[in-house]
Parts: C-alpha cells; structure tokens; sequence
C-alpha cells in the first residue's frame, strides 16, 4: 500500500483552543472551527470569563479540555476535579508540583 491509497483521514487529532475573554468569541470561534476540532480547550481567563455556562455550551459541541492548571490541598483539587466531570470535561491540567498526593485525589 502506498501513501496514495491509504483511507482520506486525519493521521492526528485537533483540539482548538478557545482562550478569549470574550464568550462569545470562544463560540464563534467554536462554530468555525467544528468541523475541523475533535476537542475544544478553554484555558482559565476564558473560563473565569464566560464561567460554567459556557464550558457546558462548548462541551455540547465536541468533548472539553478544561486547561485550569489545578494546585492546591487535596481535597480541593479533588472537589474540583468533581466539579469539572460535573460540567462534561473529559480531560483537566494537575500540576504535579502539589506531589503525589495531590495527583491521586486528582484521580479518585
């Protein structure tokens, strides 16, 4: 088989970041990007920004990367890591530098 007749397809995945401050240029950005994103991130100045309303209306276009860089005590990063499955993120960032604690309540 050469390069010529392998299947018409994407070899990698896309994920767009949506990192305005703007919500509704995070979703405009969204909307011109669907068909070329299998994921969507937002990053915490968009998310403080447009808050748990807009991660839910971008995780109902494709699956949600939230980019929140948690660090904190264990409980917390765990009740967070909660929270964000709560609003249909697939994945989240945990800074390995709150140790291995951290990282296993991150877990469950």
């Amino acid at each position: 088989m050469t390069v010529a007749d392998a299947p018409a397809r994407r070899a990698t995945r896309l994920c767009i970041a949506l990192d305005d401050t703007d919500p509704a240029a995070n979703e405009r950005l969204a909307d011109l990007t669907i068909e070329q994103a299998d994921m969507f991130k937002l990053g915490l100045a968009s998310f403080c920004s447009g808050g748990a309303e807009l991660a839910r209306r971008i995780a109902a276009r494709r699956p949600l990367f939230l980019d929140l860089k948690l660090h904190d005590i264990p409980a917390q990063v765990a009740g967070a890591v909660g929270a964000l499955g709560a609003l249909d993120a697939v994945h989240a960032t945990v800074h390995a530098a709150g140790g291995r604690e951290m990282v296993a309540a991150a877990v469950g």
